[in-house]
């Protein structure tokens, strides 16, 4: 079986990390006030940016 690498494991954990752990991610990720919507928001927009930041973001077309 494999192993699942670094970034699966990241955002697997985005389920169960507290809200101000969150919120501390989002300053650590995009060096910004994370906005005050509600925890869903957060944890897609940190899964994107984590993803982004690995593998690349969309194509500029």
């Amino acid at each position: 079986m494999n192993k699942p690498g670094p970034i699966p494991a990241r955002l697997a954990a985005l389920k169960t990390t507290p809200t101000p752990d969150l919120k501390q991610q989002w300053r650590d990720l995009f060096d910004s006030e994370p906005p005050p919507f509600n925890r869903r928001h957060l944890e897609n927009r940190l899964a994107y940016r984590i993803q982004e930041l690995a593998y690349g973001g969309l194509k500029p077309e």
